[in-house]
C-alpha cells in the first residue's frame, strides 16, 4: 500500500473554529457595535463642523447616544437639546410686528452630514471588515 505521507490540519481545525466563534453572535454583535460607534463619530464630528457658531452653544449641544439593540437592528442615535436648533436645521420664517416677511434658509448641517456618513460608510465598513476578517484568519484579537 502507497502512502502520500502525512498532514496536519490543526492549523485548518483552529481556523475552522475561529470562523465559528466569530459566527457566535457575540463576536458580530461587537463587531456591528464597533462599525456603528465609529460611523456615529463621524457623523457627530461632521455635524458639529456644519453646525454655525454664534455663541457656541448649539455646537456643543450635539450628542450621540451608544450603540442599542432592538431585535436584530442595531441603532445610534444623533441629537440636539437646544431648543432652536430645528429652525437652525431646516429654516424658519421671518416674522416682524406680526407678520411675514421672509424665511430663513436652513442650513441643514445634519442632513448634509448623513448623506456624506451614507456615501463614506461603504468604505470604512469594508476597511473594518477586512481587519476583522485578517485576524479571524490569523487568530489575534
Amino acid at each position: 500500500m502507497a502512502s502520500w505521507g502525512n498532514c496536519d490540519f490543526s492549523e485548518f481545525r483552529a481556523m475552522a473554529d475561529r470562523f465559528r466563534a466569530a459566527a457566535d453572535t457575540r463576536a458580530s454583535e461587537q463587531f456591528t457595535r464597533e462599525v456603528l460607534q465609529e460611523l456615529g463619530n463621524m457623523l457627530l464630528r461632521s455635524t458639529k463642523r456644519r453646525t454655525p457658531v454664534d455663541t457656541g452653544h448649539l455646537q456643543r449641544n450635539w450628542f450621540i447616544s451608544s450603540v442599542r439593540q432592538r431585535g436584530d437592528m442595531f441603532e445610534i442615535e444623533i441629537y440636539n437639546n437646544t431648543e432652536y436648533a430645528p429652525w437652525v436645521e431646516n429654516g424658519h420664517r421671518i416674522v416682524r410686528n406680526g407678520e411675514t416677511v421672509g424665511w430663513r434658509e436652513g442650513i441643514f448641517m445634519l442632513r448634509l452630514s448623513v448623506l456624506e456618513i451614507e456615501r463614506l460608510a461603504p468604505e470604512v465598513i469594508g476597511k473594518r471588515s477586512d481587519k476583522f476578517l485578517k485576524q479571524l484568519m490569523e487568530g489575534s484579537k
